[in-house]
This record gives structure tokens, C-alpha cells and sequence, in this order.
């Protein structure tokens, strides 16, 4: 029988709530889903207060983030306590939240979760090989389109929507890198730099193999020189190679190789050297 564990939990109070997300999902949760093996299932619900519905007499809620965790069982539940007492790892853990959350508002606790059998729709039945594959392929196109908008937004948080946390990637000569606080710096480093952007990308193909896929994406990218709307411009031309692996909040991209063909314009724009034109 699986456990599940809730963790009310509120950022420091001189913190962003763009900083808290960006904190949380890039230094935090790899940090506690590295040192926890026993976690099965492990998930950050931000609360969005627009369009919240609370009744006059109710306290505002004094909390940013419901926090889930889930185990196999009672007794993998136990093993993270125990761990979680062992006094090198509870050092850790504390050294981290300080830099993250207001400890002494921390709410945390086991539920008992129950759920309702619904009617089966039309939607939820299950798919024929060849349906279900078109729907897999054009997950992994939506997740292509995404990606390129939250580099033109620079939603940095978001790029958690596409990526697995777990990743690899290589955007060229600066080498293998891993983890999404390196692919948040290799993205920000240039990006932050630069003004308008607007990243394309086009035939597009994508090959389908159970929980695992490959697609292959020609990309140009086009860099604007900020403050400068009329002015100098950078264009990169090359290949996205991306493995994705189906997860437990959809496909996620495990691993890219981007290679470059050509640049085009003025490379100071986004402070590029020729240890990484991506």
C-alpha cells in the first residue's frame, strides 16, 4: 500500500515567488531526490492566488507550495525518516532550506488518500499501437513548441515542463553538461544578455519506441542586441538530436546534442565566445 507524505511549506519572506520556484526545482528537489532513494513519486504544487475561492472568515493560506511525496510502503516511509535523521544528510537538508523557505512555518505530514471511481469517457479508453503513438509523437512536438517559447519568454522555471531533471546535454564546444541548474545557466548566461529572440524550429522528426522516443529538429535561432530594436543582429542555424523517456508527468527530454552549422551577425550580442556559439 503506497504512502503519501504532505509538506505545507512558505518561502522566505525577502524571496520572489520567481526565485522560490526557480530555487526549488533547480537546487532543492534534485537535492532531496538525490539523497532519498525511497521516494517513489515527489511533486511541487505552486499556489496561484488568482482566482482563488476563500470564505471571508478563513485565513489566508500560509503557504507557497503543497509539497507531495509518495512510497511504495509504510517501511520505505521509515528508511526516509531514518535517513533523514542521520546527521550529515539533516545538515544538508537544513543548510538548503534556509536558503529557500521560512522552516519555522513547515507543516508536515502522512495522509490517508482515498479516491472516487468516475465513468470511463471516450478519451480515457485505452488506444490502438497506432493511435497511441500519434498522440506520443505529438506530445513530443507540443514539447518542442514549448520549449522554444520559454526560451523567447525567458521562463527559465519552466524549462522543467520539457526537461527531466536527470538530464544530459552538449550544446557544442563547451562540453557535456548535466542537471537542470546546468541548463538553466547554459540557457540564461546567453539569453539574459541579449534582447528580443525568436527560436524556430522545423522538420521535425520523431521515432517512437515504447517509453522512449527520438527526435531530430533543425533549429534557427535569432538573437536581437538589446536595446536595440532596430539594430545588429546574431542568427545560429543548426540540429536539435533529443531522447526523450516517458515519466510520470509526461515525456521529458533526457538527453539533447544541438549541432550548429552556421552563424550569422554580430556574436557579442549574446556574449558568445568560441567555447559555445548555442
Amino acid at each position: 500500500m503506497t504512502v503519501k507524505c504532505i509538506a505545507l511549506l512558505k518561502r522566505r519572506t525577502a524571496m520572489s515567488t520567481g526565485a522560490f520556484v526557480a530555487y526549488y526545482e533547480t537546487q532543492h528537489a534534485p537535492l532531496i531526490a538525490s539523497l532519498f532513494p525511497e521516494i517513489r513519486d515527489y511533486r511541487r504544487n505552486y499556489l496561484i492566488t488568482e482566482g482563488a475561492f476563500i470564505f471571508p472568515a478563513a485565513a489566508a493560506p500560509d503557504f507557497d507550495v503543497v509539497t507531495q511525496i509518495t512510497f511504495d510502503d509504510r517501511s520505505a516511509y521509515d528508511r526516509f525518516i531514518e535517513r533523514a535523521s542521520l546527521p550529515d544528510i539533516a545538515l544538508r537538508i537544513a543548510e538548503d532550506e534556509e536558503n529557500l523557505f521560512d522552516r519555522e512555518m513547515t507543516c508536515m505530514f502522512l495522509v490517508d488518500q482515498r479516491a472516487s471511481s468516475l465513468p470511463v469517457s471516450a478519451d480515457a479508453m485505452p488506444s490502438p499501437p497506432e493511435l497511441r503513438e500519434l498522440i506520443d509523437e505529438r506530445a513530443i512536438r507540443r514539447g518542442l513548441a514549448r520549449f522554444a517559447r520559454i526560451l523567447d519568454t525567458k521562463d527559465w522555471p519552466a524549462l522543467g515542463e520539457v526537461f527531466a531533471d536527470d538530464l544530459t546535454f552538449d550544446y557544442g564546444q563547451g562540453g557535456e553538461r548535466s542537471g537542470m541548474a546546468a541548463l538553466v545557466d547554459n540557457m540564461s548566461r546567453y539569453l539574459d544578455r541579449c534582447g528580443g529572440t525568436q527560436h524556430l524550429l522545423g522538420s521535425i522528426w520523431v521515432d517512437i519506441a515504447g517509453d522512449t522516443a527520438l527526435s531530430r529538429s533543425y533549429v534557427q535561432a535569432r538573437h536581437q542586441r538589446a536595446d536595440t530594436p532596430a539594430g545588429a543582429i546574431f542568427d545560429s542555424n543548426g540540429e536539435y538530436i533529443d531522447h526523450w523517456e516517458r515519466r510520470q508527468e509526461g515525456w521529458r527530454i533526457v538527453r539533447r546534442d544541438a549541432l550548429w552549422q552556421a552563424h550569422t551577425g554580430d556574436p557579442a550580442i549574446i556574449a558568445a565566445g568560441k567555447d559555445n556559439l548555442g
